[in-house]
């Protein structure tokens, strides 16, 4: 896969947990408390051995950001399995510290992308653009607010600026997103989405309606974390429900440093 691809994927998944609305401050949309210097993440297999414990398989992902004493991301490093730098994203804050750009380098601190933030008047997020290393427009994402600026509908464009996915948002009372329903190119709804939470606003469980096929299908997540005493996570365990067994899928290690 092009690079330029991953990273197009990587802002399309940044924006895809609504649990999380997108403001552009950094520290409140990574969902983090406290004075953050520094995250280390490391995605590993999950998996039960022979008795059904649970044990960490292989590395899969090793992502550290670091961020300024405004909150402010300064940088991303997306590390190898055996800790080579695949590429580097630094990041351009205007002066109300709202991320407005993304410069994403490879291990030779060359350009190989760019991703731009976009606010109205108000300083609301409007949308986010992903340029490849010849400045080519990879992907949009287009963001609608309601009347108490929360995002309650994304429209992902493609290089031609075709909306080919757009999600429309409900809320619960807390303004946390209950539900979210897909629609394809032709307008037709393919998916419906919906979370809980727990006491620390993060998601519980997700499940997830897949419309596409004759028979709809139903997937369903769950998710165990454990916390610091800021009130991150530090280890998330993702499990896939199956009738009445949860079988592990991933399981995150973040080590987060404070100034």
């Amino acid at each position: 896969m092009k690079i330029t691809k991953i990273l197009a994927a990587t802002v399309i998944m940044a924006f895809a947990c609504p649990a999380m609305a997108q403001s552009g401050h950094d520290l409140q949309d990574d969902g983090l408390h406290g004075a953050v210097k520094r995250v280390d993440a490391v995605m590993y297999e999950a998996r039960y051995d022979y008795n059904d414990n649970l044990e960490r398989g292989d590395q899969l992902e090793h992502l550290v950001t670091e961020y300024n004493q405004k909150g402010q991301r300064r940088n991303q490093v997306y590390l190898s399995v055996v800790e080579d730098v695949i590429f580097r994203t630094r990041y351009k804050h205007d002066g109300f510290g709202l991320t407005t750009l993304e410069h994403v380098v490879d291990n030779q601190d060359r350009i190989i992308g760019r991703t731009y933030y976009v606010y109205d008047a108000d300083h609301t997020l409007t949308e986010v653009y992903v340029e490849d290393a010849e400045r080519q427009v990879e992907s949009r994402l287009r963001l609608k607010h309601d009347k108490m600026g929360r995002i309650d509908q994304r429209s992902f464009n493609d290089q031609f600026n075709e909306i080919f996915k757009r999600e429309v948002y409900t809320f619960n009372t807390d303004g946390s997103v209950n539900k979210a329903v897909v629609y394809d190119r032709s307008k037709q709804k393919v998916q419906e989405k919906r979370w809980e939470y727990d006491e620390h606003g993060e998601p519980l469980s997700y499940t997830l309606y897949d419309y596409t096929e004759e028979e709809p299908e139903m997937f369903v997540t769950v998710y165990e974390r454990e916390y610091d005493a800021h009130g991150n996570w530090v280890k998330c365990t993702e499990y896939e429900v199956l009738g009445d067994r949860k079988l592990p899928n991933y399981t995150t290690i973040r080590t987060i440093e404070y100034f």
